[in-house]
């Protein structure tokens, strides 16, 4: 009775958390833009400066959580230092206040994922449930958050930064308090020499591993940095009211909703090499869409395609890495995996940042385009998905 109710908690929390998360970040850079004055550039700025910091403070968190095992204390410690900084920034206005704002908010941030997906991996395989159905919520609170978000902008007419955050900060005190009522992670600790202990080289010295951050680095790194500036594609360049930003993520959420309820069904049909490949291709497929459409319908269309690459990020890369990484490496792992993804954000942010200013939105979406032939081209060559026992993974 007591893991069923666990289940609600989870789903209960996943939905609050990702909804603030959805009601902020489609939106941030149009606030950038449109509220504060900043240009390309310097969204670009803010974006990679927070997201470095934030790449070299992330091994931090996975490391204490994997030490001490307090990995939901280090979750609510992590909560209410973020709903602290973004009640800061909704005052901060400068470029200066808000690069140090959006720093902080990152640093405390990149580590608020990996904990509860630690917390909700090792429940799942310890009472038998489907994780990938328990990430329906989260799914469910993104379409929720950044769709009410367009109409509290667009129909209530708020000022996009109180529409944005207070929300975002509202989400996030009450994801405070659910986390206390979420299991811990439980770890069986014999004595362990030196070697068995959390080590950044033995996970560098993974080549498996390895493969995998290099893909998502060219990959979802890529699609977090340019999903980003979207909702300046669509209000800027397309012409588009700002509801069409959660438009947007409703459009695309959807369907990763319906996959969802079966999505670990068709990757044991399918493997994880060929789920993987369906993914990239159907990645470029809405890519080149957005390169060269000048309608917003089929803009936002488009967005049918993203799904399975979600499920890749949420469902494939988890099950990745616990197939390849040992258990007591699993916080560290994670938390290097989202470093990694940052860093790629960090960079690529940067770089659209100046793109978007010389060349204009649409460029941003052809020079997506080449890097993800390049990771569909080390896909089709590698064999580290070879070994992976698909049932034993998802089961």
């Amino acid at each position: 009775m007591k893991k069923n109710l666990y289940y609600r908690t989870f789903w209960i929390m996943y939905f609050v958390f990702v909804a603030g998360l959805g009601f902020f970040f489609p939106y941030f850079n149009v606030y950038l833009e449109q509220n504060l004055g900043f240009s390309g550039s310097e969204i670009g700025l803010i974006l990679s400066i927070s997201l470095l910091a934030s790449v070299i403070i992330c091994p931090l968190w996975g490391l204490i959580a994997d030490t001490t095992g307090k990995y939901r204390l280090m979750l609510r410690v992590l909560l209410l230092a973020y709903a602290v900084f973004a009640w800061l920034l909704l005052n901060a206005h400068t470029l200066l206040a808000v690069i140090f704002l959006t720093t902080l908010m990152e640093v405390v941030g990149i580590g608020m994922g990996p904990m509860l997906d630690v917390l909700a991996v090792d429940y799942c395989q310890r009472f038998e449930k489907d994780y990938g159905k328990l990430r329906i919520a989260a799914s469910s609170g993104w379409v929720f958050g950044s769709f009410v978000a367009g109409i509290l902008i667009t129909d209530l007419l708020l000022d996009i930064g109180v529409a944005i955050l207070l929300p975002l900060i509202a989400s996030v005190i009450i994801a405070f308090v659910i986390a206390n009522f979420l299991p811990d992670v439980i770890i069986a600790k014999p004595a362990v020499d030196a070697s068995e202990k959390p080590s950044l080289k033995a996970l560098l010295n993974n080549r498996a591993f390895v493969f995998l951050m290099v893909f998502n680095f060219l990959t979802l790194s890529l699609i977090d940095s340019i999903v980003a500036f979207a909702g300046n594609h669509l209000v800027t360049t397309l012409g588009a009211s700002a509801r069409s930003i959660g438009v947007m993520n409703v459009v695309a959420a959807l369907p990763e909703l319906v996959l969802f309820l079966f999505v670990t069904r068709l990757i044991k049909y399918l493997g994880f090499k060929q789920f993987y490949l369906l993914a990239v291709v159907t990645l470029i497929i809405r890519f080149v869409i957005y390169a060269f459409t000048h309608s917003v319908f089929w803009f936002l269309a488009a967005g049918i395609f993203g799904p399975i690459m979600m499920a890749v990020a949420v469902i494939g890369n988890f099950a990745y890495i616990k197939a390849h990484v040992a258990d007591h490496l699993t916080g560290r792992a994670f938390t290097v995996s989202v470093a990694i993804l940052t860093l790629g954000r960090a960079v690529f942010s940067l770089i659209f940042g100046l793109i978007y200013d010389w060349f204009g939105s649409f460029m941003l979406f052809k020079f997506s385009i080449v890097f993800f032939v390049i990771a569909l081209v080390l896909l089709v060559r590698t064999k580290h998905f070879d070994v992976l026992d698909v049932s034993n993974q998802l089961d």
